[in-house]
């Protein structure tokens, strides 16, 4: 059978734009993957960023919280899915955390770092009756000989790994951890004297500080946070520390890479934003956006301290 021109030419051009078409991502709703509780902070600044991204992508994009094994199972379940753009995962430290006991089996190399959105300071805090002002009293309450103050922490989460490494200048610390949880179970336990001392991040403990229920002992960044102007660092205190948690998107490993780019492009224009910056900043959110090798290599010392942490937690 011949084939006219013109028929010929038409098989030609499907062959050719089919493939193009394929590849016009995104033509369909992206899922996100948020493996902590809805109204959490992680939550909070997944969808802060879910309306701006979409309009940006020209695609819905569903937030699913997929909570429990310290996050695990969120993460897990975003790493096995089809890596092809259409499933990405909302997460911070916990995913390095839950690697590093080994509740995540599959390990953070199961995903592939598309952006760094933004991060929130630490702080450690207490009940306003409670005799501890400052860093310093903590350090002598939890050294031997000290009261042995009773710390609230989800045990092997990322609030956990905080308060080791807050506790690292203190030699043989003597302290009872107490299993509340996350941020706001721990800030239930704190109000009702069930524990001592609470780390939270700035944005869990801000209204309670204001309305005079608690004292921040100290704030973990290189400088003091704007919403807690009166709070020192603990650099200021002698003991200069950087800690917190860094939001950052992923994608499961094997992604196509022109994939990410194209999510990172439009996240990086968002969180450049002035409007949306102050969008994160009335949540005590600093924005602060990386992608590619400077948030890989950052990503990689994180990992590295919090495996080092981890051989302390475990028995």
């Amino acid at each position: 059978m011949k084939l006219t021109t013109s028929l010929m030419l038409a098989l030609l051009t499907a062959v050719t734009v089919s493939p193009a078409m394929a590849d016009d991502y995104p033509d369909r709703p992206i899922k996100v993957i948020v493996p902590h509780g809805a109204g959490g902070s992680t939550d909070i600044t997944t969808r802060l960023l879910v309306e701006p991204l979409s309009e940006r992508l020209g695609q819905g994009l569903a937030v699913a919280n997929v909570t429990g094994g310290g996050t695990a199972i969120g993460a897990q379940e975003a790493a096995r899915s089809r890596a092809d753009g259409y499933t990405l995962l909302s997460t911070h430290e916990a995913l390095l955390t839950s690697s590093a006991m080994g509740v995540n089996t599959m390990g953070p190399d199961s995903v592939t770092p598309i952006a760094q959105v933004g991060l929130e300071r630490q702080i450690i805090a207490v009940r306003q009756d409670s005799p501890m002002q400052n860093l310093q009293d903590f350090y002598a309450a939890a050294a031997a000989g000290g009261v042995k103050p009773k710390l609230g922490v989800s045990p092997g989460a990322a609030n956990h790994f905080a308060f080791m490494r807050i506790l690292q200048p203190v030699a043989d610390p003597e302290v009872t951890f107490v299993p509340t949880g996350g941020g706001g179970p721990s800030m239930k336990a704190l109000l009702s004297g069930t524990i001592d001392v609470g780390t939270f991040v700035v944005s869990e403990a801000r209204d309670q500080i204001e309305a005079g229920n608690i004292r921040a002992l100290a704030t973990f960044g290189p400088q003091r946070h704007a919403d807690l102007p009166d709070v020192e660092t603990s650099g200021e205190q002698g003991y200069p520390m950087d800690i917190g948690i860094h939001y950052v998107w992923y994608a499961p490993k094997g992604t196509p890479a022109d994939r990410i780019d194209i999510v990172a492009d439009a996240i990086e224009a968002i969180v450049g934003d002035e409007q949306f910056q102050q969008r994160m900043l009335d949540r005590s959110i600093e924005p602060d956006f990386e992608r590619g090798e400077a948030l890989s290599q950052d990503l990689d010392a994180r990992w590295q301290t919090m495996q080092s942490v981890a051989e302390e937690l475990r028995p």
